[in-house]
């Protein structure tokens, strides 16, 4: 297989327990190529810089290989008014890309109601980030690490959070902050809990539990709301 196309991401898709697609690839890739975009993609990014427009053509040739496993073939992945990608009916997905990674993972809704996914460079939320995307709590217990563990559970403090925005708005359309949730981790799980009510309880009740995985250079958690019974 080439080695800059778009190949699976066993350690994506092993953050899940319900099947799921995931698939990554390369910016620098011919999978990052703004010729490989739809036009209806391209015309988000038209005025981008080009690493932007490589990552987001990563991701979305990710995104369009794993519908086309679930037989959603030549389908545009939209831009929603969020910013959100626009998934076809039936199929939930979500997209991440950072320090040289892109990947989707897309299952269908019947599987999960929705998903989250997001991919961090190890190490990479430092101190002085951490009054901006941890709450008391977490700082406390962050601060009675070691160095090294310290820099990794606050990048997953950071990681967890943006995996369960992406998986919770699809849902609620309600946006949600650093300081409405807090993040409790026990390896390979983390819990997500909320500190104000969230539109997402009348949905599936708290905690929502979530996997992490560590990948070269990389910190990859993942996060999904179960099919389940949903009415706001």
């Amino acid at each position: 297989m080439d080695a800059d196309a778009v190949r699976p991401s066993p350690r994506l898709a092993q953050l899940f327990t319900a099947p799921v697609i995931a698939l990554e690839a390369s910016p620098g890739g011919t999978a990052g190529s703004a010729d490989a975009l739809h036009p209806q993609e391209a015309q988000h990014v038209a005025r981008a810089a080009p690493k932007r427009i490589a990552e987001f053509a990563a991701g979305r040739a990710c995104a369009r290989a794993a519908l086309a496993q679930l037989g959603v073939s030549d389908f545009p992945l939209r831009v929603g008014a969020d910013r959100e990608p626009l998934w076809p009916p039936g199929i939930t997905g979500s997209i991440t890309h950072a320090h040289g990674f892109c990947a989707a993972v897309v299952a269908r809704s019947s599987a999960l109601r929705s998903l989250g996914i997001d991919a961090e460079r190890a190490g990479a939320v430092r101190h002085p980030l951490w009054q901006h995307i941890a709450g008391p709590a977490e700082r406390e217990w962050l601060e009675g690490l070691a160095h090294e563990d310290a820099l990794a559970m606050g990048t997953l403090v950071f990681s967890a959070k943006e995996a369960f925005f992406k998986c919770q708005h699809p849902l609620t359309r309600e946006w949600v902050h650093f300081g409405d949730v807090r993040v409790r981790v026990e390896p390979p799980l983390f819990e997500i809990e909320p500190l104000r009510s969230l539109r997402l309880e009348g949905l599936q009740p708290p905690p929502w539990r979530g996997r992490f995985a560590s990948a070269p250079g990389l910190l990859l958690t993942g996060i999904g709301i179960g099919p389940g019974v949903f009415e706001l």
